[in-house]
């Protein structure tokens, strides 16, 4: 069963640009990593201070995984977490069809 993370970003307004970099350099390796099904990153039409991370995962191992990489290190954990004024994340499943 995949495993789903959605998480929500809002940026200090003095750093809406750093924190695009850092998002921005997460998209590759995160793909390309082994159990990453999808990665996106979309910035709100109506707030462009607000993010929200769309993750799908193989399994709870591969984004354990992930949250591990040095580039989740180097661009959310000491990047992107300090632009932001406030994070949410939602962790769950795929309902069955």
């Amino acid at each position: 069963m995949s495993y789903a993370v959605v998480a929500t970003y809002s940026s200090k307004p003095d750093r809406v640009g750093e924190l695009t970099a850092h998002l921005r350099a997460m998209v590759g390796p995160t793909n390309a990593e082994e159990g990453c099904e999808i990665y996106r990153v979309v910035n709100s039409l109506e707030d462009p201070n607000t993010f929200i991370l769309f993750e799908i995962y193989q399994d709870e191992n591969a984004f354990k995984a992930h949250a591990s990489s040095d580039h989740f290190e180097e661009h959310i954990r000491q990047g992107a977490w300090d632009c932001l004024e406030s994070r949410s994340v939602v962790f769950g499943s795929e309902l069955d069809a």
